[in-house]
């Protein structure tokens, strides 16, 4: 009799994965079980326990791949030479993500607030941002690009978690807000905050509908 080809690994681990987001956006992180996620996958429940320790070790795990992907975005501006150009490549890659996995990312900002494990890998999710942030900042600062600030850090910290509120509830959610709109309106916060009034722009369709100059 033919063995039963042996899964692999990684291949295991995604399929549970992929099970988990699939949940969260139909359903809170309390209402969710090892055996409901395990339900959605061809796998025997013990598979579960070979990558997890249990279904709060998931949702961190979860937490994990969305702020690397997030963070891939956020790298665009981090690293750039030209401040608006970067800056709205990255908030377009931000909102890509967020239309795509902004129902599973409110989710597990939700199960934040009531579930300690969930909440500790959040918020330090947020506060890696916040970090990279200040270190940017800072850099642009030396360079002159960026004036004096009332407190570099507190900056950071409202400019990211506005970001994270104002993302989860506009593409969290169905109906969800134009994405152009979104890049838009971060886009004219950050560059307004940061920079100065006259690097903000309105949005394309606007910006195209208004008449010329002398018409």
């Amino acid at each position: 009799m033919a063995r039963r080809p042996k899964h692999d690994p990684r291949e295991t681990e995604r399929e549970i994965l992929d099970a988990a987001e699939r949940l969260l956006r139909e359903r809170p992180f309390r209402e969710i079980s090892v055996d409901a996620v395990m339900s959605q996958t061809g796998l025997k429940r013990p598979a579960f326990y070979v990558h997890f320790r249990d279904r709060h070790d998931l949702a961190l795990r979860v937490v994990e791949n969305a702020g690397r992907t997030l963070f891939e975005m956020t790298d665009l501006w981090l690293r750039g030479e030209d401040p608006a150009a970067d800056a709205r490549r990255a908030f377009e890659g931000l909102v890509e993500v967020y239309v795509e996995h902004g129902t599973v990312l409110r989710a597990l900002a939700d199960a934040a607030a009531s579930d300690e494990k969930v909440e500790r890998a959040y918020n330090a999710l947020v506060q890696r941002f916040i970090d990279a942030t200040v270190r940017h900042i800072r850099d642009e600062q030396a360079r002159g690009r960026i004036g004096e600030l009332a407190d570099v850090e507190q900056t950071a910290r409202a400019l990211i978690w506005m970001d994270e509120r104002y993302l989860s509830e506009a593409l969290g959610r169905e109906p969800h807000a134009d994405p152009q709109v979104v890049v838009d309106v971060l886009y004219n916060i950050w560059m307004s905050t940061l920079y100065s009034a006259d690097t903000a722009v309105t949005s394309h369709r606007s910006a195209a509908s208004q008449p010329a100059a002398g018409q």
